[in-house]
């Protein structure tokens, strides 16, 4: 007899399973209690929530109304994601006019053991300074100031991944032309810096320079890996301006993960890059010039 094979998550049926486990904790209602009052066969509240089973629209419209009120927004948004089909691609937009900005990478961050991310450009969302973080926002639009604040505190919670209780491994490739790039003012940047050399004393944080002589990477663009426990598979994630692209499909990630690889091997080690965030923090501290980026040993 053919042994079946085991349903494998998606991100977006990841996403509709963290959203509904979110509402039923919110309800102090436990996955037992909801199964009974569903009337379902013992197990598919976890498969659901753990995304391995999506539901169907009915038996979403069914879990939330078992869980008490729910915002019509969230509802409507719920059923969408369980009419979605998953072909190893989908795009979602980045919320630009909310100030709660990136909803479906922060779910598959924060259900993430390991997350490898390279960025060309500028220094990763999750490692900005609040000032580096405003001085983006201030450069890049020109909405008031009573709008651009909700978004710098929106970033600032989102960070709160590095620092749960179990927080993911994370390794970030930072390009050395990002570092360079001048974002508010030198001050801005030396406290930036500083962030960055706090943060890579963390253990389960590494963050690891990426020389521009080391190679065109850059043509890249910038990515990252998201790798999960219980055997949902790894995902790819790439983003541009209004929009961000997930990757299930295994072939595409496992050329993401090859680039990373080489990005690994290219980069300067953890030791080498904490000295040198050090001589770029008392460069921008003292306004002089920056230094140049020493070679591997």
């Amino acid at each position: 007899m053919t042994k079946r094979a085991k349903p494998k998550s998606t991100v977006r049926s990841r996403e509709m399973g963290a959203e509904l486990r979110l509402r039923r904790t919110k309800a102090r209602i436990s996955g037992e209690e909801l199964t009974r009052r569903l009337d379902w066969p013992i197990g598919k509240v976890s498969y659901a929530e753990n995304g391995i089973r999506p539901l169907r629209e009915l038996e979403v419209a069914e879990y939330l109304v078992s869980c008490g009120p729910v915002v019509r927004e969230d509802y409507e948004r719920l059923l969408a994601l369980s009419e979605v089909p998953d072909h190893g691609y989908w795009v979602r937009p980045h919320n630009l006019d909310q100030p709660v900005e990136l909803r479906s990478l922060i779910v598959q961050e924060n259900i993430a053991s390991d997350i490898g991310h390279y960025e060309p450009l500028v220094i990763p969302g999750l490692l900005q300074s609040e000032s580096y973080i405003r001085a983006l926002f201030h450069w890049g639009s020109n909405r008031p100031e009573n709008e651009i604040e909700p978004r710098v505190q929106a970033r600032l919670a989102r960070q709160a991944l590095l620092d749960k209780q179990l927080p993911p491994g994370t390794t970030f490739f930072l390009q050395e032309s990002a570092l360079r790039t001048v974002v508010g003012s030198p001050q801005v940047m030396h406290e930036q810096m500083l962030l960055l050399m706090m943060t890579a004393s963390q253990r389960h944080c590494s963050i690891r320079v990426v020389r521009d002589s080391a190679g065109p990477f850059t043509v890249f663009g910038a990515f990252r890996i998201m790798d999960y426990v219980d055997d949902h598979p790894s995902v790819a994630y790439t983003e541009g301006f209004t929009t961000g692209l997930f990757i299930d499909d295994a072939t595409d990630v496992a050329r993401y993960r090859r680039i990373l690889n080489r990005l690994d091997s290219a980069a300067l080690s953890e030791a080498q890059s904490r000295t040198w965030l050090a001589k770029f923090a008392s460069a921008y501290d003292r306004a002089e010039p920056i230094p140049s980026c020493p070679p591997p040993e």
